[in-house]
Formats: C-alpha cells, structure tokens, sequence
C-alpha cells in the first residue's frame, strides 16, 4: 500500500504531514506496493486516481481541485476530513470525523515553546508568488514557509504566541498545539471552502482577516502599462507596503482556539475509527456493477454490492 500524498513543483506542509503522521500511527503499513493508495490527510477525494487501483481512505477531503470522485468497490471510506466532504460525495455525514492532522500529539512529540513571536504562514503559492519574506520583516512577524521540511514548521509553530495562516493546516496544527490563531482568507478562492469543514468538527467559526497580493509577476506589471523595469519596481514597492500595513492589522485581530471539549471529541472519534482501520483495513475487491453503502460497526463505510 502506497501513502498517498499530493505533491507540486514544491512541497506544502499540509501534504507533507502525511509523511509525519502516518508512519508513526501505523508502523509497518505502507509498503511500494502501487495496487493500493492510502488518503489521509489532504483534498485529494477525486477523479486524479487510476481506476483500476483501490483507494483506502483516512480523513481526506473533496477539495474542488478536480471532479468528484465515483465511489465504486475500489474505494474503501473509513472517514473524511468533515460533513461538507461526507454530503458532497453522498456519502454519510457521521463519517466526517475531522482532518488527521489534529493526532499529531498521538504520534509525534512536539515541545511547546512558547514565545512573543508572532508567526505568519502564506498558502504554498502565495508563498512562491509573493514578496512575503519583505512584508513580514516589515510588519515585524516571523514569516513560517509552508515550503520548508515539516517536522522543522512543526517546531516553528509551536514556538508562536500567535499564529496568522493562510494556510489551513497551519490554523489546524496550531489549533491543535493550543497555540491561539488568526485566520487569513485566501487569495485564490478555491482554497476557501474546505476551511468550514474542518471548522464544523472542532465547533469553531473562523473570523477571516485579508491580506492583498503582496506583489504581481513581471509580465503582470507590464501588462499594466509599466512601460519600465523601473516602474515595475515601484509599483512592487507599493505592493509589499499594503501588505506589509494588513498583516500589522492581522497582528492586531482577536486570536482564535476550537474549544478544548470540541477538539478532544474530535481526536477521540479518530482514534476510534484508526483503531478500527487498524483491526481491518478493508480494502473491497472489484466485480460489482451496483453497490451501496453499508455501516458494519467495527468495519469502515465500505461499498458492498446489493443483491
């Protein structure tokens, strides 16, 4: 069985928790056996993977990114990110127990070290778009590169007295370190939906501060009638000092936490559903036409035939 993880031109520390995570929950899992692909952490329920491959499912999510995904006797769910991902795929809403990352503590020691810094995490792209190293240095925070080795951005957040996101695993690891957090509204919209269903399984609102683009592509600045590497350079200028200005107002913004209650509902339900993968992965072999969804108690919601 293959662990699954997204990865683009860089690497994103949401995706890359998985190589964290997982290893230390199941020793002895995974193996290089492409047959079947393991979905954790990540919005990675969709049409990206090969249909003749089984799919076995541990807290992953429909992102948007690509169409929905037809559940056949390939897929086995033993649960998603949230409810919204459970409704979209028809799936149960009972299953949408919460993101993986939020058993980081059960498998992995992360030392709290508190300090006055003041973190602040761009999404992946915004990160290699942006001027978001100049901005944060002159809004006086500490910026934290979701490009960077995960176990390293771990330490970097646990370090936080506040943390400022784009990046939704770096609300969902701070939320779950008890370090208090402010939530930063995506640039790109697509990336916005999936913060609410993660919210709804820790019983939290996030209260959204924006940021404007930090700075604009050369070709963009031409576009907008630059008509010189010079003039290009002022308007970036600007840029960086309007987003420099946002980010000392995020600073400023009521930090946020999940309630305790909420947030150890929330890992206890995993733990149950890991204890259960654990006992019987159920990966369903193909061969059926019509299938259904059936809860087994002790058994994930697998796609049974009828008849």
């Amino acid at each position: 069985m293959i662990l699954y993880r997204w990865r683009g031109e860089t690497s994103n520390f949401g995706d890359e928790l998985n190589t964290v995570l997982w290893p230390a929950l199941l020793p002895g899992f995974f193996d290089d056996d492409p047959a079947t692909r393991f979905l954790g952490i990540g919005s990675v329920l969709d049409r990206r993977h090969p249909a003749e491959i089984r799919k076995l499912v541990a807290g992953a999510a429909y992102g948007g990114y690509e169409g929905k995904p037809a559940l056949d006797a390939t897929w086995t769910v033993h649960w998603v990110r949230g409810p919204r991902t459970a409704a979209t795929l028809g799936l149960p809403r009972e299953i949408g127990l919460g993101d993986p990352a939020v058993l980081l503590p059960h498998a992995i020691e992360i030392k709290p070290a508190p300090s006055t810094a003041i973190g602040f995490m761009p999404h992946f792209e915004s990160a290699a778009r942006g001027a978001w190293q100049r901005a944060a240095d002159i809004a006086g925070v500490t910026l934290i590169d979701p490009r960077g080795q995960p176990l390293d951005i771990l330490a970097q957040i646990a370090r936080c007295r506040v943390l400022l996101s784009e990046a939704l695993h770096g609300i969902i690891v701070a939320d779950t370190l008890r370090v208090p957090w402010v939530p930063i509204r995506p640039l790109a919209r697509i990336h916005r939906p999936k913060w609410r269903d993660w919210a709804d399984t820790v019983a939290v609102v996030p209260r959204f501060a924006s940021l404007p683009p930090s700075a604009l592509p050369e070709w963009l600045a031409a576009r907008a009638g630059f008509a010189t590497c010079h003039g290009a350079g002022i308007a970036a200028e600007r840029m960086i000092a309007r987003a420099a200005r946002a980010l000392e107002r995020a600073a400023r913004a009521e930090p946020q936490l999940s309630p305790d209650a909420a947030l150890q509902q929330c890992q206890s339900r995993q733990l149950d559903a890991l204890a259960a993968l654990r006992r019987n992965p159920g990966c369903v072999a193909p061969g059926a036409r019509r299938w259904c969804l059936r809860n087994q108690h002790d058994s994930p919601y697998e796609l049974q035939p009828i008849g």
